[in-house]
């Protein structure tokens, strides 16, 4: 009896809570500011009521989300602004870190290239262009560190005009690791095609939409936190720590 009355209180206490948020949101939207200057392709996915100012959460057709603030009477956007507290605490940065964390139990990681180096202690998951510099230069870095294991998922970007047939051929061979190895160190690995590499391509592509991929490349630790392009002093405190 006692068990199913605490339950009916919990019940009780959380409804207000989700009813609260929700208010916020339909508040939140309807602000003149919002409705006047919030183009169509992004769209306000979560608000708070921070006292002075409501927060916005705010998701763009690809990519990370973004925060933005608004004044209550609707009067002002803030967009790309900082809130800092008296203790010199970032708390937009926080809330970034937070609303763009990634459930990595819900990644693919046995669709992706695996690439283990010593106990392959620590999860490290990789979105890379074979043509991408910047994704080269991680790969060769990567190389001289231990005790990791790298997951490595291919989205190659509309910028690299070669990047797509490469990535189908490597993905077409008889040893797609072999050939990712080669592609991303700029050695030639053919121009083969096969529809089974079309099409894990796809999923990959689909991976990388989901998760917010718009650059290349992107890191997630395995805690799903995000490592976004060539950031070696943060991969090598995330590998050693």
């Amino acid at each position: 009896m006692k068990k199913k009355l605490f339950v009916l209180m919990l019940a009780i206490l959380l409804v207000p809570s989700t009813l609260l948020a929700n208010n916020v949101l339909e508040k939140v939207r309807n602000l003149e500011v919002v409705k006047s200057l919030f183009p169509p392709q992004l769209k306000i996915v979560g608000a708070k009521d921070l006292g002075d100012i409501y927060e916005l959460v705010v998701q763009p057709q690809q990519g990370e989300k973004h925060i933005f603030y608004a004044t209550k009477d609707g009067a002002y956007l803030i967009v790309g602004g900082n809130l800092i507290n008296k203790d010199k605490v970032n708390l937009t940065r926080v809330r970034l870190e937070q609303i763009n964390r990634v459930d990595v139990s819900t990644l693919p990681l046995h669709e992706a290239l695996k690439i283990k180096k010593g106990n392959g202690a620590k999860k490290l998951i990789m979105f890379a262009d074979v043509d991408c510099p910047f994704c080269r230069r991680a790969y060769t870095w990567l190389k001289t560190q231990n005790n990791y294991t790298l997951y490595v998922f291919l989205y190659p970007l509309s910028i690299h005009p070669h990047s797509y047939g490469k990535t189908v051929a490597l993905l077409c061979s008889n040893d797609p690791l072999a050939a990712f190895k080669k592609a991303i160190s700029g050695q030639n690995v053919g121009d083969a095609k096969c529809s089974a590499g079309v099409k894990l391509l796809a999923k990959e592509k689909a991976v990388a939409d989901r998760v917010g991929v718009d650059g290349t490349p992107l890191f997630i630790t395995d805690s799903g936190a995000r490592i976004v392009g060539l950031q070696i002093p943060a991969l090598e405190n995330y590998l050693k720590k």
